[in-house]
């Protein structure tokens, strides 16, 4: 006999999101994190595109604001702005949304241990050791964050490359809600800076990067305005997706950031994180019910199917973006300005699919408008991206 059906190691939005999923269900499930408060400290922008919508997963008493567009800087201060006439994304209270996607999960029946850290899960015996004790499962389901040892232990092979998420809660003057600020920065690339409205005198002031930490601090608080007060200092790692991960071995898997489910242009990965929880806790049912461990190989490959040439794609572009210069962005801005390309932006940009827009620059030979200054080279990587 094992302790559990269900062993999720990793109490953040997606863990707490499939826990919920297989306790509603009637499955014995055990729910493990190691940190004392869930939710904090924060690490994420907490900026979400609309789509959320679709995951079922969002009440609305954690959205602090809603945005309708953004102002696009590049290094020279060349603004472009972006918008739409309705909602295009929201500003959440993580803190609070994690706490009550983890109350959720322990209202529908899972087993929740806080404070407890898993050390080591056994893939082989399905087991996972804490401190305290050791317990066994039909099924583990990780989803503790990039720096998982147990994404290490499936992948020996493949380096675990993050990124650096620095970010700032701001006390401000009083603010446009309804804009976040995006800006470039070549010592960041290929990441940037963003700044988000969360109320009228508040604000999250923050980017990510693969430079170093000193860095990355000097450059965001040059940000700062003489009237901002900082609040709160948050920084943590993002993962980098990688579509040569292997996320099943025998009965345990593995969820949201532990298996690089995020956005590689922006290493956003709540709605992938909850659409690919609602795939593994299908395909974990399927497992525990009929006893066939193939049903968790098929969560892999559905995972793949649904992701893959949307990220790859935006892996593409990613790779672009760090090869430029100050003076190519410089350029683009420009030109993008003087072929309005902000209504093509405005009405086929996507913050989780970004391929549409893409396309749109190609078919209207907008890019092609681009080559002289950016080259064919990059061109080409544009192509391979569609």
């Amino acid at each position: 006999m094992t302790d559990y059906d269900v062993i999720v190691v990793g109490a953040g939005p997606v863990g707490s999101t499939y826990a919920y999923k297989m306790a509603k269900q009637g499955y014995d499930v055990a729910l493990f994190d190691m940190k004392n408060r869930i939710g904090q400290p924060l690490q994420c922008a907490g900026l979400v595109s609309t789509n959320i919508s679709d995951t079922k997963n969002l009440p609305e008493q954690f959205i602090d604001n809603k945005i309708k567009g953004a102002n696009l800087y590049s290094p020279d201060n060349t603004c472009i702005r972006v918008e739409k006439e309705k909602t295009v994304a929201y500003v959440l209270d993580r803190v609070m949304y994690d706490k009550y996607l983890f109350d959720r999960a322990h209202d529908a029946g899972a087993a929740t241990f806080i404070g407890e850290k898993v050390v080591d899960v056994d893939l082989k015996n399905t087991t996972v050791k804490t401190i305290e004790r050791k317990y066994s499962s039909r099924i583990i389901t990780v989803a503790s964050g990039p720096a998982s040892n147990t994404a290490k232990k499936m992948n020996p092979d493949i380096e675990n490359k993050t990124f650096l998420g620095l970010q700032y809660t701001v006390k401000t003057e009083e603010q446009d809600m309804n804009y976040v600020d995006l800006r470039i920065n070549q010592e960041l690339l290929p990441g940037f800076i963003w700044q988000i409205p969360t109320s009228p005198f508040t604000k999250r002031v923050g980017l990510f990067t693969d430079c170093s930490y000193k860095t990355a601090e000097t450059i965001l608080k040059g940000q700062l305005k003489s009237t901002d007060t900082i609040i709160e200092k948050h920084n943590g790692i993002i993962p980098r997706f990688n579509s040569k991960k292997r996320i099943v071995e025998n009965n345990t898997l593995l969820l949201g950031d532990s298996a690089s489910q995020v956005k590689p242009t922006t290493g956003g990965g709540l709605i992938s994180g909850f659409n690919c929880a609602q795939l593994a806790s299908k395909y974990s049912s399927l497992m525990l019910d009929e006893e066939d461990n193939d049903y968790l190989l098929s969560y892999e490959k559905e995972y793949h199917k649904l992701y893959d040439n949307e990220f790859k794609a935006q892996q593409n572009v990613q790779n672009i973006i760090r090869d430029m210069t100050e003076d190519d962005f410089n350029y683009m801005f420009r030109k993008l300005r003087e072929y309005n390309v902000d209504r093509i932006i405005s009405e086929y940009g996507d913050m989780d699919n970004q391929t549409p827009l893409l396309k749109q620059l190609v078919k209207t030979g907008v890019i092609f408008k681009l080559v002289p200054k950016i080259g064919v080279r990059r061109l080409k990587n544009i192509w391979k991206s569609l």
